[in-house]
């Protein structure tokens, strides 16, 4: 049994196809058992099963019942229904996002117990303090169910024998989503993504279809499939897992390694079609975030078009509500062996009026305002590094700005910077600009800029080491080269050049 939540709060629970008849109606906003890093696994793998069983029955609509979805589903798995299943005793049949073995004798290969779902799920934690291991002793049907979606469609390589997913570019990489979102919990995600990805299937006659769901196919572990021969939705797995009742009855994991992945997609890096992931613009491959995350510069590369090339459910469209819109990105950042940190940003895009007839679309008028502005943030970084450098230099004459000891002591007050332009990045003075208001935007940004510097740069020269008497002509100095740069650059648009 799965549980949500409705708009008001109220729990509800249901079987996997009350869940999609939940999402499918609005009445899910959220998922009660859901741990943070799987919401983005778990919205993936609804909105990809839905739309294929849409596309797969030539409907374009959104039922609303739950048998309807139990017989959509099944008929994704004719002959199939086990596929279904969590637990299923015959490992010569599928079971949900656990692919049958070929014969009896590979069960012998499953020598990795997982006694718990977040013993199999993705996270990478190198000591038991930042989330406790194996911790959910008393874990119900939902949790394994949750951790299996989000291993089986987002894990990258582990080690020999432990392959990732094919949507992502290369083994340490990470599964990102760029993606538009209305307003109304997961529900009205679900409904927009998934009648989005239905639309375009039916608009392309040319539409690649193939094996859909890769769990319901025998895996011995040695044998790639080729992503040529899938369908262009296709719902992967990484991972040979099988679930069973232990001893006591409750439910136990195990696993076996494999000899190659399952996808024989490495050449493709992360071009696969995932309609979440953005590519570099030069189509070389799929974008990965780095453990920096989706802070103020970040968010300006992803809008960016002569970066970034944006993926199908990160367009906005005609369909979507004039109001409520955001642009989400969010990932769990990989490492080699570790976890870089789970990130995620909506920026609300809505704010922006629709611009006049003629003009570029919104989301490149909002990437063009964001890059102007994440690079004139940048200038005034480093206008104000050169003024910490000479502050912790003693206030030289003329400081070494090449100096790599007092660069690194400067970090912290330049990530202090890029803490308070992030905060307020993306404000009211933003979409001003980005609707195309006629004020001097540039020099109110610059203004704007320069204060937040001079406000870092006193803060960090109060924390100064050395005597008052020191202290004093070298904050001097330092400040005064701050104050210069600041001006000579302000001048340069005080009339609007």
């Amino acid at each position: 049994m799965i549980g949500w939540r409705d708009e008001d709060g109220r729990e509800h629970r249901g079987s996997l196809f009350a869940a999609f008849a939940a999402l499918a109606t609005g009445e899910a906003w959220s998922f009660t058992a859901l741990r943070p890093h799987q919401r983005e696994p778990w919205h993936a793998f609804t909105v990809q099963v839905a739309a294929l069983a849409l596309i797969h029955a030539r409907r374009d609509t959104l039922p609303q019942d739950e048998v309807v979805w139990r017989d959509l589903l099944m008929t994704l798995t004719p002959d199939r229904p086990e596929a279904w299943e969590l637990v299923v005793d015959d490992w010569t049949k599928p079971a949900l996002l656990q692919p049958p073995i070929v014969n009896e004798s590979d069960r012998a290969a499953y020598k990795n117990r997982l006694p718990t779902p977040d013993a199999l799920d993705m996270l990478v934690t190198a000591k038991n303090h930042d989330v406790k291991q194996e911790r959910m002793a008393t874990a119900s049907d939902e949790d394994w169910l949750f951790a299996l979606v989000t291993l089986q469609t987002t894990e990258g390589f582990l080690g020999a024998g432990n392959y990732g997913v094919s949507r992502m570019n290369g083994g340490f990489a990470s599964r990102m989503t760029l993606g538009v979102r209305p307003q109304g919990g997961a529900g009205a995600a679900f409904q927009r993504d998934t009648l989005r990805l239905v639309a375009d299937a039916g608009s392309r006659p040319d539409r690649r279809a193939g094996i859909a769901l890769l769990w319901t196919q025998p895996w011995d572990g040695t044998i790639s499939l080729d992503v040529e021969k899938l369908d262009e939705l296709y719902v992967e797995i990484c991972r040979r897992i099988r679930l069973r009742h232990g001893a006591s009855s409750a439910i136990e994991g195990v696993a076996a390694g494999s000899k190659c992945a399952r996808v024989a997609a490495a050449h493709l890096k992360g071009l696969t079609g995932d309609p979440w992931a953005p590519l570099k613009a030069d189509g070389t491959s799929s974008h990965t975030p780095s453990g920096a995350g989706f802070g103020y510069r970040q968010m300006a590369r992803l809008l960016n078009r002569e970066e970034i090339k944006r993926p199908l459910l990160a367009e906005p469209h005609d369909t979507d509500a004039a109001t409520g819109l955001s642009i989400l990105a969010a990932a769990l950042v990989r490492g080699q062996g570790k976890t870089e940190g789970l990130h995620r940003r909506p920026v609300r895009i809505s704010r922006l009026a629709q611009l006049p007839t003629g003009q570029t679309k919104m989301l490149d008028r909002i990437g063009d305002v964001a890059n102007k502005r994440a690079l004139e943030a940048g200038e005034a970084s480093r206008r104000l590094r050169r003024s910490l450098i000479s502050l912790m230099q003693g206030g030289p004459d003329k400081a070494r700005l090449d100096d790599d000891a007092t660069k690194k002591k400067t970090e912290r007050w330049i990530e202090r910077f890029d803490a308070a332009v992030d905060e307020d990045f993306f404000e009211a003075p933003f979409w001003a600009e980005a609707a195309g208001d006629p004020d001097n935007h540039r020099l109110f940004w610059r203004s704007w800029l320069r204060d937040v510097a001079f406000d870092v740069f006193d803060t960090a020269a109060d924390a100064a080491p050395g005597t008052t008497m020191r202290r004093t002509p070298a904050r001097a100095r330092a400040r005064s080269m701050l104050f210069f740069e600041m001006s000579r650059w302000l001048k340069e648009v005080e009339h609007g050049e």
